[in-house]
């Protein structure tokens, strides 16, 4: 008699553990699901981990590594510009906006630029010197988001001065 009650005593057990462990099961799935959502909340688009960069400028700490890049970019297209003798019949004061893309290659390209009338005007070929000096740079790095290359997107002004 005992030794039945002991064997339906074993199986209630066996039952009761097997309830219990489906539940621990069900619940650890819950809390990875949460883990997830809150790390997707957590993940900022806006910003990047790592700046695009140049291979020169790859040496240096984050802050500086970003004001290298933009710097290198910068004097390039200055070189480019300045190697031009511009004649206008008006005095030019614009600030272009090139809107410049890195794709997940390092690859830079413009996708607009924005400039008044007046400098459509006076500096047709313009946007073509833009884009040879862009094309002209080495090849960047792109931006990293926790270790993975991703695209981006910004805006370089340009201050133009040209007297008549």
């Amino acid at each position: 008699m005992i030794f039945v009650l002991m064997k339906h005593l074993w199986k209630y057990c066996l039952l009761l553990f097997v309830c219990i462990s489906c539940e621990y099961i069900n619940g650890s799935i819950v809390k990875e699901e949460v883990i997830v959502a809150e790390e997707k909340k957590s993940i900022n688009l806006d910003t990047v981990d790592e700046f695009p960069s140049f291979e020169s400028c790859d040496h240096l700490k984050k802050e500086a590594q970003k004001n290298c890049f933009f710097q290198t970019l910068t004097d390039q297209i200055y070189e480019r510009l300045s190697v031009n003798d511009f004649m206008v019949s008006k005095t030019i004061h614009d600030t272009i906006q090139v809107s410049l893309q890195i794709d997940t290659l390092g690859i830079i390209k413009i996708d607009a630029i924005q400039k008044n009338q007046l400098t459509i005007d006076q500096l047709p070929n313009l946007d073509s010197l833009l884009r040879a000096s862009i094309n002209s740079l080495p090849k960047a790095s792109p931006a990293n988001k926790r270790g993975i290359p991703v695209a981006t997107k910004f805006i370089l002004p340009i201050i133009l001065n040209v007297e008549e």
